[in-house]
């Protein structure tokens, strides 16, 4: 039976979506932190100037940082995803 068919399955549907509603929106706080900090960056480097715009600093750690949980939340919830709404939009035999 289709998952969308049967309340219960879409009670447990319902949960995953809230959860992937809130893992979506966390990874799109950090990637709003991630341009944030890129735009710091990217200034710093115009002070800077070209010679030491590439030098490493605390900004680019700190940007990795945030990409990373960026990327592990989107990671996340992709699977969730694919483990969760692909049987309820899977066409039945």
């Amino acid at each position: 039976m289709n998952p969308l068919h049967d309340p219960e399955a879409r009670k447990e549907l319902s949960d995953h979506l809230a959860w992937l509603w809130e893992e979506v929106r966390m990874a799109l706080v950090a990637l709003g932190k991630a341009r944030e900090a890129m735009e710091a960056l990217e200034e710093e480097d115009r002070l800077l100037g070209v010679l030491y715009a590439a030098l490493p600093r605390e900004g680019h750690r700190i940007l990795k940082e945030i990409l990373q949980e960026a990327l592990r939340r989107l990671e996340r919830a992709h699977a969730r995803a694919q483990e969760v709404l692909e049987p309820a939009v899977r066409e039945e035999a």
